[in-house]
């Protein structure tokens, strides 16, 4: 076990995929990357900041600088400046601030359901953007960059939930098949689960912003809230609290490891255990595939990824879209619209997704060169790949932070005392969500 100390200490940064917890700058950190190519005297720059949820000295940060490093090299008219601003959450207050200040950037990453609330103070992209450009990205990415039918962002560090799978832990007991659904999770949870050796067969954590509780509900037929963001839909049957009943009864049966139960870092608790060997399937976002496929074949394990289970009838998408405010000149508006399709381009994303394991955002990367050696060399990918298509829209309300918050907090009670009312805690937290989205309603009515 020591030898995953190092390792524990981050999980509570890179598990998550929405949550804004991926190689993040710290919250009390604002990092900016001045590396910037020379330009010649005689040319006029026009600078775009970009501000991000990366810290300077982490894989996606130093990625990110040393794009826009090369970028400015092939265009010495502009200069690129790249600034950390700690988490999603973390972003989001500094965005607001410089709003009510006027003193926006040009463009930022902001986790997809956040357009909910900033998308009045962004430019229609398809304005900008070469039209072949947003044909590549992926179809499954763009279902939460759209409001009110405007381009309004475009994809860049993406994820979705995968099983995670400790494929020799099946081994070990003789298991060959993979679930695809969550009967048969249960089942080979069961199957799985060995109290001699502290083993359990499934490991479940929500997220700090529930999306894998959405997404599971979504894979249910579930929903939260309607397409016109104005109803809340979690209590319209009783699938929301029915999904949380059998992973309670499954966690006092000893199935699912419960990470709620200790006084530590969620995220942080299941990541160890999985790590440890001592569980042998969870829901994770695959923007950390890479790293833990590196970890557990470290720790001696072999680990694949497989798709959602019941993800035909839709899963959750999660992390961060780039937007462009309205603030900006039109200069820096052409600049910043050149810089997101130099990231559009084939050798750069696709070499993002290989660094991280985020998502390929566009149709072609996935044929360039590294990527495909890494997709051959890691085929059990292409099920990260595969169920982009059945991405299902996200919450675009302003209330969506504040929802998902009393939301969170309902669910993880549920698990820490499993013995709660589940239906009664569905209940409770939809009456609770439906005045904010009233009130985020009337407010959007002026």
């Amino acid at each position: 076990m020591k030898k995953f100390l190092a390792m524990i200490l981050v999980l509570c940064l890179v598990l998550a995929g929405c949550s804004g917890t991926e190689e993040e700058a710290p919250e009390s950190e604002i990092s900016e990357s001045s590396s910037e190519a020379e330009a010649p005297a005689e040319t006029e720059q026009v600078e775009i900041v970009f501000w991000n949820v990366f810290a300077d000295d982490s894989d996606t940060g130093v990625f990110l600088a040393d794009a826009a490093t090369k970028f400015m090299a092939d265009n010495p008219d502009i200069k690129v400046t790249i600034v950390g601003q700690g988490g999603y959450d973390d972003i989001v207050e500094r965005l607001e601030a410089a709003a009510a200040s006027k003193s926006l950037p040009t463009m930022a990453i902001i986790e997809e359901t956040f357009l909910g609330r900033f998308y009045p103070l962004t430019v229609d992209l398809s304005q900008y953007l070469d039209p072949a450009v947003v044909e590549n990205y992926q179809d499954g990415l763009m279902v939460s960059c759209y409001y009110d039918g405007v381009l309004r962002a475009v994809p860049f560090n993406r994820s979705m939930p995968n099983l995670y799978v400790n494929k020799t832990l099946f081994d070990n007991a003789g298991i060959t098949e993979i679930p695809d659904t969550w009967d048969e999770v249960y089942t080979t949870a069961e199957a799985l689960t060995d109290p001699e050796k502290g083993v359990y067969g499934f490991g479940v954590c929500w997220d700090t912003d529930a999306w894998i509780y959405e997404s599971i509900l979504y894979s249910f037929g579930g929903e939260i809230v309607s397409e016109d963001n104005k109803t809340i839909l979690l209590n319209q049957d009783s699938t929301a609290a029915d999904i949380l009943t059998k992973f309670q009864d499954e966690a006092d049966a000893g199935v699912f490891f419960n990470p709620y139960i200790y006084q530590d870092n969620v995220w942080s608790t299941i990541g160890s255990a999985f790590l440890d060997g001592k569980v042998a399937m969870f829901l994770g976002s695959n923007g950390v595939y890479s790293m833990y496929k590196g970890w557990m074949a470290d720790a001696g394990y072999e680990m694949e990824i497989y798709p959602h289970p019941g993800f035909e009838n839709g899963i959750a998408t999660g992390a961060g879209n780039i937007v462009m405010f309205a603030d900006a000149t039109e200069e820096q508006r052409a600049a910043a619209a050149k810089f997101i399709e130099y990231l559009a381009t084939d050798d750069v994303a696709g070499a993002y997704t290989v660094l991280t394991g985020y998502l390929p955002t566009t149709e072609t990367c996935v044929n360039q060169a590294d990527l495909a050696a890494f997709i051959e060399a890691n085929p059990d990918y292409v099920n990260a790949i595969s169920q982009m298509q059945y991405a299902h829209r996200r919450p675009l309300t302003s209330a969506w932070k504040s929802i998902y918050t009393a939301l969170t907090d309902e669910i993880a009670y549920c698990m820490t005392y499993t013995d709660t009312d589940a239906a009664a805690s569905i209940t409770t937290v939809s009456e609770q969500a439906q005045v904010l989205l009233n009130d985020a309603t009337a407010l959007a009515a002026g």
